[in-house]
């Protein structure tokens, strides 16, 4: 047996894994082993002579067998069709051989010898064992081929020695050797390993996945090849879909519960045997937490503030959902706003249609009609007021009130007051004593021309009495009264202001 193997060409790949560390085993690849080629032929020279040649590509050697009459020489050159420079055996009649060659039909020259040679005579044939180098040891020395296939050949025999031979004795030939190892190769059944086993393949244990040979001699000394697959089985790796949790939560993953983004790695079996790995991400989702501006909030009025209508003060905490489904929390606070300082908002005690107010640098004031609810579109409102006390004028006659205003403070509303614009304090006709009135009022009237209905107004508004005048000259109680300003009002529409003490 001569096993022989060609060179391996290495191949390498590794895959570590977290949870376990997997290492896949190299991949060999081994080419396929030149096999011993064993070439054959015999061919018959003439009557009397023959020739076997064995061609051992193994080896690199030829093993030839020439059988011919012992009574004297005989010869064979190979290569060639005629008589000029071939190389050729010669088998002397005295059993002893040569290589030589030959000129043109001339005996040419022996060759340094390159053969080992055995001579065997019997029944009046000599038979010529002879062995040499497949390759030629000079130019002269013939080569055989490493294929085989034909070889042309001329032939001759002779006396007893070397010489001419006569045009009876001689010819040529071709022998074709054939290749008698031409054997299949055996495939045994392919073997499978996992990564990190191994597994026995012809005496030798084998980590490596790759194709393994091995080589038998047959009678004739051929090899017959036995090759082994050994198969690598990689593992299988499934990547699961992504698992999301909250910030502070927790997810259980092949039996551990996880908190924090990771991937974690689990192994099971294929139906090979071999582990299959099952790959899990987990991905943290934030919370959201922050804190928004202070919100502003006047006595008595409401704020839209973090998803709902305010009316009390403090911290304010709003919880709610993210898109990806976690805890939001935004933190924020109402606070009162501070009321523009105004002092006091009075009416003033002068028979004229002003507000008396009294009020910080930087603040504006607004008149109201308290009849109609509608700010009054004036000249005068929205008149920047002077630090200290200032009279407002009233737009009309009316109801109305006066509300202050300074940016970043609350607003601060007087009642509602009656104010008449222009009422002289005597009106034509009408005369009224004492000024100021005391317990009682003495009304004066001209041109009377019968019963006259009055009503008599606080000036702010709110009638106090009504009566009839059935006189020019009357007394009006106003003992019930108390001290301030008033309107007397006939019903022809004469209107005069008075005091009372």
């Amino acid at each position: 047996m001569n096993p022989r193997y060609s060179p391996g060409v290495f191949y390498f790949s590794r895959y570590q894994l977290i949870m376990k560390n997997l290492v896949f085993s190299l991949s060999l690849l081994i080419g396929v082993p030149l096999q011993a080629q064993i070439y054959q032929g015999s061919v018959q020279l003439g009557t009397s002579m023959s020739l076997d040649i064995s061609l051992n590509t193994n080896a690199d050697s030829v093993s030839i067998e020439f059988s011919g009459p012992s009574s004297g020489y005989y010869a064979v050159g190979f290569g060639a069709t005629s008589m000029t420079n071939a190389y050729t055996i010669v088998v002397n009649a005295n059993g002893t051989v040569v290589e030589r060659k030959l000129g043109n039909h001339q005996g040419g020259n022996t060759l340094s010898s390159s053969i080992s040679y055995n001579a065997v005579t019997a029944s009046g044939t000599r038979t010529a064992y002879i062995d040499r180098a497949r390759a030629g040891t000079s130019g002269n020395h013939y080569t055989f081929s490493l294929n085989g296939g034909s070889i042309n050949l001329i032939w001759a025999k002779g006396g007893t020695s070397f010489g001419n031979h006569g045009n009876s004795n001689r010819g040529i030939a071709s022998i074709n050797l054939v290749d008698q190892c031409n054997l299949p190769i055996t495939t045994l059944a392919t073997q499978n390993i996992c990564p990190g086993d191994s597994v026995q393949v012809f005496g030798q244990w084998v980590s490596q996945s790759g194709i393994y040979y091995d080589s038998l001699s047959t009678p004739i000394g051929c090899d017959s090849i036995v090759q082994q697959s050994v198969q690598y089985t990689a593992p299988v790796l499934n990547t699961l879909p992504s698992l999301s949790v909250c910030q502070g939560d927790s997810v259980q993953i092949f039996g551990t519960w996880v908190s924090a983004a990771t991937t974690l790695y689990d192994s099971l079996s294929t139906p090979a045997g071999c582990d299959s790995v099952v790959a899990q991400e987990v991905l943290v989702n934030a919370t959201v937490s922050n804190t928004i501006a202070d919100a502003a909030l006047c006595s008595g009025d409401s704020v839209f503030y973090l998803d709902a209508w305010r009316t009390d003060t403090g911290s304010v905490v709003y919880t709610g959902v993210t898109a990806l489904g976690c805890d939001s929390m935004v933190t924020g606070r109402v606070e009162y706003l501070p009321t523009v300082d105004t002092g006091s908002i009075w009416l003033a005690l002068t028979l004229e249609a002003t507000m008396y107010v009294g009020t910080d640098l930087g603040a504006t004031y607004y008149w109201f009609n308290c009849n109609t609810g509608a700010f009054v579109d004036t000249t005068t409102g929205a008149d920047t007021l002077n630090p200290g006390n200032e009279f407002l004028q009233a737009p009309d006659t009316g109801y109305y009130a006066a509300i202050i205003v300074k940016p970043g403070f609350c607003s601060d509303t007087s009642a509602c007051y009656y104010f008449y614009m222009e009422v002289p304090e005597y009106d034509y006709g009408i005369s009224l004593r004492p000024v100021p009135a005391t317990t009682e009022l003495y009304v004066s009237l001209e041109n009377f021309g019968g019963p006259l209905s009055y009503e008599i107004i606080h000036v702010d508004g709110k009638r106090v009495t009504v009566g009839v005048l059935k006189e020019s000259q009357e007394f009006i109680d106003l003992s019930r009264y108390a001290s301030g300003v008033y309107l007397l009002r006939l019903e022809d529409g004469r209107t005069i202001k008075f005091m009372k003490e």
